[in-house]
């Protein structure tokens, strides 16, 4: 159903209080003409994790994860290995 609007003087449309907090995709494809789409979207710092490539590295680490108690980490002996591994390396060199 077509509706016309007026673009308030702050420059925004309302679409009415039954799509407060919706989110939308807003799409310009020419001057002048904009589409609107409700919808469920992905940041782009979360796309990779959609991507078919890595569903099986996810699944692998979700069943580790399920599989493994998590515990207590000593941070002085985690420090100690790092420094170890850190001259380690330097001394190879």
């Amino acid at each position: 159903m077509a509706q016309i609007k007026i673009i308030g003087d702050n420059g925004q449309i309302s679409l009415g209080k039954e799509f407060a907090g919706e989110s939308v995709l807003i799409e310009n494809p020419e001057a002048g003409v904009w589409i609107v789409k409700m919808g469920k979207f992905i940041p782009d710092s979360e796309k990779w994790l959609h991507e078919a490539s890595n569903s099986s590295k996810l699944n692998e680490a979700l069943n580790w994860a399920s599989q493994n108690k998590t515990k207590q980490t000593d941070l002085a002996d985690l420090e100690r290995k790092i420094n170890t591994k850190s001259i380690t390396k330097r001394s190879v060199k």
